[in-house]
């Protein structure tokens, strides 16, 4: 059987080196065309990108603040179960951190507020509790949560 070997006349012709009919890369306004989509196209998306590192950079301070605030609310409930405990610990600075303050992870200062309201008038009771988390730079709360501490007795 004579097999016959058939060329797809369509396609690029050998000559040496050069290819007829082919292209041969592309055109230099082709290129500049391109360069200008793609500029574009970063230019359109350029203000979601800000946008979200700005949003993340105020997600940090918001994940600082709420986590101290968190830590500030276990710390009331482990408290002596006296209005003269709770007290005290309320007048106090925040532990480990001068003067009640801790840096956010981008350099925010955030100061930790405790406000005790009064003791109750007859035991067992409750007395509530509000931690306040607020940025030093802008004097804006960030977070703030208010609990009821329950008290077995005043001392």
């Amino acid at each position: 059987m004579n097999r016959r070997h058939t060329r797809n006349l369509a396609g690029p012709v050998s000559l040496g080196t050069r290819f007829l009919g082919a292209d041969e890369g592309f055109s230099l306004i082709e290129i500049i065309v391109a360069m200008f989509v793609l500029a574009g196209l970063t230019l359109a998306l350029a203000p979601a990108l800000i946008a979200g590192i700005k949003q993340t950079a105020q997600n940090a301070i918001v994940a600082s603040a709420t986590h101290q605030l968190s830590s500030q609310m276990d710390l009331a409930r482990l408290q002596t179960a006296t209005c003269q405990a709770v007290t005290v610990w309320a007048n106090q600075t925040v532990p480990n951190y001068v003067g009640g303050q801790v840096t956010a992870g981008n350099g925010v200062t955030l100061q930790t507020i405790k406000q005790l309201g009064a003791c109750p008038a007859t035991y067992p009771g409750t007395v509530p509790l509000t931690v306040s988390i607020k940025r030093l730079d802008t004097n804006a709360t960030v977070v703030n949560a208010t609990s009821l501490i329950y008290l077995q007795s005043a001392n």
